[in-house]
């Protein structure tokens, strides 16, 4: 009896094999963004008027779909790459332009300058003025 089941699998796995050969098939960044939209429109459709909710949650399972069975490997990778910078773009822009590093201004020229944040007091050398002064980062 449990023989036939793993036969029964077998069999499922290597028509889904061959089905997928070829494709893009994978879970990368935009279709786990597109799943968890997928998901809170599934949620929140029912405070949304006019459907518009499950269309718009259908739509992005439906590019779910698309993309993994989609043929054109290069473009979608191309695609994840750029929703990945665009992603790291966002995070520095939410987390600030001075993520690792203070931003001052040379007290003589008014040159900018940085340096990396937690080194306490340090002698700062401006490279336009040569001019020395102590600043805490």
């Amino acid at each position: 009896m449990g023989n036939v089941w793993i036969q029964r699998l077998t069999k499922f796995y290597q028509k889904y094999a061959y089905l997928m050969r070829g494709r893009y098939g994978r879970l990368d960044q935009i279709n786990k963004a597109l799943l968890i939209l997928w998901a809170v429109l599934m949620i929140v459709d029912r405070w949304i008027p006019f459907y518009i909710g499950n269309i718009l949650a259908l739509a992005a399972f439906a590019l779910v779909l698309y993309r993994f069975c989609s043929k054109k490997i290069y473009p979608r990778s191309n695609e994840n790459q750029k929703f990945t910078q665009w992603i790291a773009r966002m995070k520095d822009f939410f987390k600030g332009k001075n993520g690792t590093y203070r931003y001052f201004k040379c007290p003589e020229c008014k040159q900018q300058m940085r340096a990396p944040k937690g080194r306490g007091k340090i002698k700062v050398t401006c490279k336009n003025c040569h001019t020395q002064f102590v600043k805490k980062v």
